[in-house]
C-alpha cells in the first residue's frame, strides 16, 4: 500500500508548479513586448548578408522579396518576388547594393573579373557605374551596416551618378 507524500513536500509541490505557472504565464506578457521593440521585418529594412562575408568579394545574391517593387529583373514566385542583387564594399563599412539586371539588353548580369557584365557585353563597375558612358546606370538601393549586417531598403531604388 503506497502512501500519500507527507505534507511539507506536497506544499513544495504545489508551490514549484504555480512558480512554473507564474513564469510561463510572464514570459507569455513579455515576448510580445521584445518584438514591439525590434525593427520591421519587410523589403524596407531588409537583412541582406553579414559585413565579413561581404567584404571579402562581391556577392552575387538571389533574393525572395515580400513584395513586387517593379523592380527590373523581378521574378514572381507563388506570394513572393525573386530578385538577384551584387552586393560589393565601398569602403570600411560602406556598401554598395545594385540590381543584377542590365537594363540595355533585358538579361541578367554576371559578376566579371573587375566588373558586372551583361549578355553583350556592356560592363559597370560593382557599384553600379557604367564603364562606358553612354549606358545607364544600374539600378541601386540604399544600405546601412547594423549589427554586423548590411541591411538594404528595396522600396527606395536609387541610380549611381555615371562617371
Amino acid at each position: 500500500m503506497q502512501s500519500a507524500p507527507p505534507a511539507p513536500l506536497r506544499r513544495y509541490l504545489l508551490a514549484g508548479l504555480l512558480a512554473a505557472a507564474a513564469l510561463g504565464g510572464m514570459l507569455l506578457l513579455v515576448r510580445p513586448l521584445l518584438f514591439s521593440f525590434a525593427p520591421p521585418i519587410d523589403d524596407s529594412n531588409f537583412n541582406l548578408v553579414g559585413v565579413l562575408q561581404a567584404r571579402d568579394a562581391p556577392l552575387l545574391i538571389e533574393i525572395l522579396l515580400n513584395e513586387a517593387h517593379g523592380l527590373p529583373g523581378e521574378v514572381h514566385r507563388d506570394e513572393r518576388v525573386g530578385l538577384t542583387v551584387v552586393v560589393s564594399s565601398v569602403g570600411t563599412d560602406a556598401f554598395a547594393v545594385v540590381d543584377a539586371w542590365s537594363p540595355t539588353n533585358d538579361c541578367a548580369i554576371t559578376l566579371g573579373a573587375d566588373r558586372l557584365v551583361d549578355c553583350a557585353g556592356d560592363a559597370w563597375t560593382y557599384d553600379g557605374v557604367p564603364i562606358d558612358p553612354v549606358d545607364p546606370a544600374l539600378t541601386g538601393f540604399p544600405t546601412s551596416v547594423r549589427n554586423g549586417a548590411v541591411l538594404v531598403d528595396f522600396t527606395r531604388p536609387i541610380t549611381p551618378p555615371s562617371s
